[in-house]
């Protein structure tokens, strides 16, 4: 009787690069920077993201339970900020190609390439860092092995990135609750199209539309949840593999900044362009509603004081949102709560190192005289010179509460808690986007205390706060992910683009 031969296991590459570029940023983004944040290689890929809600994770569990073979190459992240340096940039790129020729010589064949990247890198030199990492992996690995890339929804794509890959995927949420299935998804994918059954055909569009991050939002009757609605009603049709609708990163002065659309169908070019054309229309049919609705720091506080009962009103600083490229250290907010007299208030979290180390050698209930925050763009205010009693100290080191990243780690960097006139303010040595109540909880704070509690972030702080708080307001006070777009200088920008030309009225 003749016996089967056991199907070779399937090997997969893996890696990738994240970095959220705001061009308006001073500060650059180092390879130091990469490797404070999170620099994998090799295996540590693979151990450190096994069942995490990571794309990664995602990626590691379905190959494993797939019986495909991992060949992990590199993942490095770095804090969105300002310009990513040329040399760091290079360094990246090498790194990850110089362990996918690693791959290659070996005994056994690649057979596919599944890659995590943000989409919005961009660097000294280069406007489209992932579109040529992407190019070069390519021209590496030659045309006929799948390559599959998630992106972050805030990815500006490009043609470059869309001809290079066989199929992109982004996320669907805004606050991203997806990561895990897209990663699980790309696996899938790339699998199908290893063994035959899929053959990827894809089509794009950019829109002439800027979308602050703010109005990106999925998680309410908003309207980019409804162009995701029609995304996955299209596709339930078993022909239509893909749909990636990127909101993009507004704060990237490049000529491929916007939203943009990419729908991958199987072997049907004809019908992905006209599904790309269909969800392009309904999202510019949308146009008008893709406007935020933020308050000015007083009326923020006119209307949370108002609606005070029970749980605490949330004001999200969003124009100082390190998960932006804001320095998060800018201070109108708390210079308003101040003059007003507002108690029973917790700002999380500023980063400041200098009032740190001064906080951290007076000690616990010692007084300190300090100027904080300001210290990183005047757009996001002065810095404030203030009397504090040093409540908690801190390594900042907390494991996420939250959905997004849950069980993950975030490292603040050292954290001191300061009282200054009824104000609570957790400062720390990190720009960390405060997306997690856990920034609360290890500096001390417990919200149930607490009235009114500052976050800075735009949007992901939804996903964690909304059980806790009695209402969340968006506050508008200037800074470098401000959602004024029109306040930015832009000049690489393609234009006419909307909101900043108001006479476009047409995408063709």
């Amino acid at each position: 009787m003749e016996q089967s031969i056991p199907r070779r296991s399937r090997r997969l590459v893996i890696g990738g690069l994240a970095h959220e570029t705001n061009t308006f940023s001073p500060v650059a983004t180092t390879l130091a920077a990469f490797r404070q944040r999170s620099y994998l290689t090799g295996e540590a890929i693979v151990r450190q993201s096994r069942s995490g809600r990571s794309v990664f994770g995602g990626i590691v569990d379905a190959a494993e339970a797939a019986g495909a073979t991992l060949l992990p190459t590199l993942f490095a992240s770095a804090p969105p900020a300002g310009l990513v340096t040329r040399d760091a940039a290079a360094s990246l790129i090498g790194a990850l190609l110089e362990r996918l020729r690693a791959y290659q010589s070996a005994p056994w064949p690649i057979d596919g390439v599944v890659l995590a990247l943000h989409g919005a890198m961009v660097s000294d030199g280069i406007a489209d860092v992932d579109g040529a990492l992407l190019t070069e992996i390519c021209a590496l690995i030659g045309p006929d092995l799948p390559v599959v890339v998630v992106l972050d929804s805030h990815a500006n794509v490009t043609r470059m990135m869309v001809s290079a890959v066989d199929l992109l995927l982004c996320y669907d949420t805004y606050p991203h609750l997806d990561p895990y299935e897209r990663g699980q998804e790309a696996v899938h994918r790339c699998l199908d199209q290893i063994d035959g059954r899929i053959q990827p055909t894809s089509a794009f569009r950019r829109l002439p539309l800027l979308i602050p991050l703010v109005a990106q939002r999925t998680d309410s009757e908003t309207p980019m949840a409804e162009v995701i609605r029609l995304v996955h009603a299209l596709e339930a049709d078993p022909d239509v593999i893909a749909i990636a609708v990127a909101g993009g990163f507004p704060y990237a002065d490049i000529a491929a900044s916007g939203v943009t659309v990419t729908v991958t169908v199987d072997n049907d070019a004809n019908r992905a362009r006209d599904l790309t054309n269909q969800i392009a229309a309904f999202l510019w049919e949308r146009r008008d509603r893709f406007v935020p609705t933020c308050l000015a720091p007083d009326a923020a506080l006119d209307l949370a004081l108002a609606q005070l009962s029970g749980r605490p009103v949330i004001l999200a600083d969003v124009a100082d949102n390190p998960g932006a490229g804001a320095p998060g250290d800018g201070t109108w907010i708390l210079s308003r709560l101040l003059d007003r007299g507002v108690r029973q208030t917790v700002i999380g979290a500023l980063p400041d190192p200098t009032v740190v180390t001064t906080a951290i050698a007076a000690g616990v209930d010692a007084t300190i005289r300090v100027a904080l925050g300001g210290k990183s763009d005047a757009r996001g205010g002065p810095p404030l010179d203030v009397t504090a009693r040093v409540l908690a100290v801190s390594d900042g080191v907390f494991a996420n509460l939250g959905p997004m990243g849950h069980g993950g780690t975030t490292r603040l960097g050292r954290t001191a808690t300061l009282a200054i006139d009824g104000v609570t303010v957790i400062v720390c040595e990190r720009s960390v986007q405060t997306a997690d109540p856990g920034v609360f909880a290890v500096a001390g704070v417990d919200l149930a205390d607490v009235r009114v509690v500052v976050v800075k972030s735009g949007v992901h702080f939804r996903a964690a706060f909304a059980g806790l708080a009695q209402t969340m307001i968006e506050v508008e006070a200037g800074g470098l992910s401000s959602s004024d777009l029109r306040s930015f200088p832009y000049r690489q920008l393609s234009r006419p683009i909307l909101p900043l030309d108001p006479g476009v009225t047409t995408f063709d």
